[in-house]
Order: structure tokens, then C-alpha cells, then sequence
């Protein structure tokens, strides 16, 4: 893969958490497959390629249409939203790439929770909990801080709450990959149309 599918990917993993926290905040509901593509991510400490991170191609589908429908200036209704979570995870990520410290915390309590998940045999609901504990202890005493809107009967909802943040966590972390591979916040703005054609062609392969 080139420089600007790659970056694509990076912003497709960014897109997919967003556009899940809002299925999850109006709904309550969203699909498992995304949700799991979306936390493995954050577990995929030496991946080879930035494909590996994900898993697969198939597993960011949600991610790339998102991106796509976005940028392209198809997707009206939800763009605020959008907008608004991926403008905090992008200025989040910016953070913690020069905060070395909190990147490292962040790190090994991830790989902390990795081993307890092997050794306890966790479920998915207990490793949702882990990280949304690691979530509230670190990022959330961040500026500045996400705001989810949505329906409250939803966003109160234990479970519900656990996956925002787990999936906050995630576009986070998609968002330092999107820097390291180059991205910009000027990019982002102008080569948004190389974006858009690249996350096409690649949903064209699935």
C-alpha cells in the first residue's frame, strides 16, 4: 500500500469509532464485527503493516463508507457530530504524541489488560470494562475533554457507556497512527478528495 492508503486506513479507524459512538449514542445499538475490529486495534502493539493493525480490510468497512459518505459531503445529517469527534480524538492523539509519559501508561496497561484477558480467559464485557477504566483514569482528565451526545437512556446504560469509551480510546489510537504516518490536520482538510478516492478504491476490493 502507498503513503495515502495507508493514512486512509489510519482515518477510516477514526471514522468508524465515531460514526459507531453515534450509532450507539441515537440507537443503542451497533455491529459487533466493527465494535471488535475497532478494539483489537488498540492490542496490535507490533503490527507489520497498518492492514494488521485492523485485522483486515473488511473488518474497517464501516470506517471507509463513513469516511467516504464525510468528506465526500454525502453524509449532511451527522456531519456535526462526526466532525466534532474526529477534530477531539485528532487534537487527543496530538496530546499524547508528545506526552511520551502518558503514552507509555497507556501502553502498558493495555498490555497489562491483554495478559489479564489471556490468563483470566476474560469475557468481552469484562475487557469493555478494562479499558473503560483505563479511559476514564487517563484520558478523560484530558482537555479537551468529549462530550457524546445522544439519547440518555442510552448513553447511561453501563454497557453502552464502556463501549463509547472503549471506542474513544480506539479512534485515539487511530489518530496517533494517523500522525505517524504523515497526517495532518492541513491534509485532512486538503487532499481530503485523495482520501475519499482511496477509501473507494479500497471498498471496491471487498
Amino acid at each position: 500500500m502507498d503513503v495515502v492508503e495507508n493514512q486512509t486506513l489510519a482515518l477510516a479507524g477514526m471514522f468508524q469509532s465515531a460514526a459507531l459512538i453515534e450509532q450507539l449514542a441515537f440507537k443503542g445499538e451497533i455491529s459487533q464485527a466493527a465494535l471488535d475490529c475497532s478494539v483489537d486495534s488498540l492490542f496490535a502493539f507490533e503490527a507489520e503493516s497498518t492492514v494488521d493493525i485492523f485485522g483486515n480490510l473488511s473488518g474497517l468497512t464501516r470506517g471507509l463508507q463513513s469516511l467516504a459518505k464525510h468528506l465526500g459531503g454525502n453524509n449532511k445529517n451527522s456531519s456535526k457530530n462526526l466532525a466534532y469527534y474526529i477534530m477531539s480524538m485528532l487534537k487527543i492523539s496530538s496530546t499524547l504524541l508528545r506526552d511520551k509519559t502518558l503514552a507509555e501508561k497507556l501502553q502498558n496497561e493495555l498490555q497489562h489488560i491483554q495478559q489479564q484477558t489471556i490468563d483470566f480467559e476474560m469475557s468481552r464485557s469484562s475487557l469493555l470494562n478494562k479499558i473503560d477504566g483505563l479511559y476514564q483514569s487517563t484520558i478523560s482528565n484530558m482537555q479537551p475533554r468529549i462530550i457524546v451526545r445522544g439519547e440518555q437512556n442510552y448513553l447511561r446504560n453501563g454497557d453502552n457507556a464502556a463501549k463509547v469509551r472503549t471506542l474513544l480510546l480506539a479512534g485515539i489510537r487511530s489518530g496517533v497512527l494517523w500522525h505517524q504516518l504523515g497526517g495532518s490536520k492541513w491534509k485532512l482538510i486538503f487532499s481530503r478528495k485523495k482520501y475519499v478516492a482511496s477509501a473507494k478504491r479500497l471498498l471496491a476490493t471487498l
